[in-house]
């Protein structure tokens, strides 16, 4: 079951849940645990999945890059490419 973040708009408090796909807008739809509004949101959040977050924009980056560009479309794969030849230039190897 993934983990789903959500937040209140009212008190600002923020807490996970570890629900089913289709439990996900449960909480939107009670009132806050912190200050009993109806302000609760689900949290836009998105996985890190098969990469290293700590990868610099050095040539780790480049092939990072070709890794996630394997699976699109020919005109995505070179837009990405082209921005990783960019970066490595700019910032230089890390």
């Amino acid at each position: 079951m993934p983990t789903y973040s959500y937040h209140c708009s009212h008190c600002l408090a923020h807490w996970d849940d570890l629900l089913s796909i289709s439990e996900r807008d449960s909480p939107t739809r009670k009132p806050c645990p912190g200050c009993g509004q109806r302000t609760v949101l689900r949290a836009v959040t998105a996985p890190i999945t098969g990469a290293d977050a700590t990868v610099g924009p050095g040539s780790d980056f480049k092939e990072l890059a070709r890794k996630m560009s394997r699976g699109l479309p020919r005109s995505a794969a070179q837009n990405m490419e082209r921005a990783a030849s960019l970066r490595g230039r700019r910032y230089g190897p890390q």
